[in-house]
């Protein structure tokens, strides 16, 4: 199966620098201390995503800036290239592929993506930037992610893991306490440039199943913070409640249920 989905890396790769096609660059924002630059590339039959691993630090919001989707509210720190996050998908697919890193490791990660089954029956339309949007709504792992997508782009692409709307996704959040958003912030379309990813550095990273990583990730972050309580101070009578939260857009997944 990694080979299949090399194969059509690959394919992707070779034909994207004459073929006209998408890209997308979103803002990736997880929380108040600092967004990321993801890109989104799409052939028609292959998308892959990229999210820089170098953070742009949030600064105060300036309400005269006119920006297409989203305010202009972030500085890049560096010039950092390296990408830790990549996420592979085919069409009508029923797994896709990604990178993901723990302590600097990085691994290729299988995710048997489970189907997301979008509710776009809202009458809500909504103008972001430049965009007539429409709103969808879908559960996923623990929590319901909204989108607005716009048909003035009839690609069915949006950032990460997330697309299969009638048109791309211009802004995607999840509902939650502390919710992660995505901001479209540019468009080409057609797109004839190429992709910034060695694919034989992803073919040769260590494979692991989604639930293989989760586990050893977990287990990784429990150890990490018993080594935080054991140095704080004991009080008579009060207990500290050690509970698992996970602050992406994945929650809960399926085996969890079992």
């Amino acid at each position: 199966m990694y080979k299949y989905y090399i194969f059509f890396l690959v394919l992707f790769l070779s034909r994207l620098s004459f073929a006209q096609r998408i890209h997308a660059v979103y803002e990736y924002i997880p929380s108040a201390m600092a967004t990321f630059k993801e890109n989104v590339y799409y052939d028609g039959m292959v998308k892959i995503a990229v999210r820089d691993s170098t953070p742009q630090q949030i600064q105060v919001l300036d309400k005269d800036v006119d920006d297409e989707v989203a305010p202009s509210y972030s500085i890049t720190i560096g010039s950092g290239k390296k990408f830790n996050r990549v996420v592979m998908h085919q069409n009508n697919a029923n797994q896709q592929l990604e990178t993901r890193s723990i302590q600097g490791v990085n691994y290729l990660v299988t995710d048997k993506f489970p189907l997301l089954e979008w509710n776009t029956a809202y009458g809500d339309v909504d103008t972001l930037g430049k965009y007539v949007c429409h709103k969808a709504t879908a559960s996923y792992r623990g929590t319901t992610l909204v989108a607005y997508y716009t048909n003035a782009i009839p690609v069915p692409v949006g950032p990460s893991k997330f697309g299969g709307l009638p048109g791309i996704i211009v802004m995607l959040y999840n509902e939650s306490a502390n919710p992660n958003y995505w901001y479209l912030k540019e468009v080409n379309y057609p797109y004839n440039g190429r992709i910034p990813i060695d694919d034989k550095y992803i073919h040769s990273l260590s494979k692991l199943s989604l639930e293989e990583f989760v586990k050893k990730e977990d287990q990784f972050n429990e150890e990490h913070m018993r080594m935080l309580y054991s140095k704080m101070p004991m009080m008579e009578g009060v207990s500290v409640e050690k509970q698992k939260v996970r602050g992406g857009v994945e929650q809960v997944y399926e085996w969890e249920h079992q």
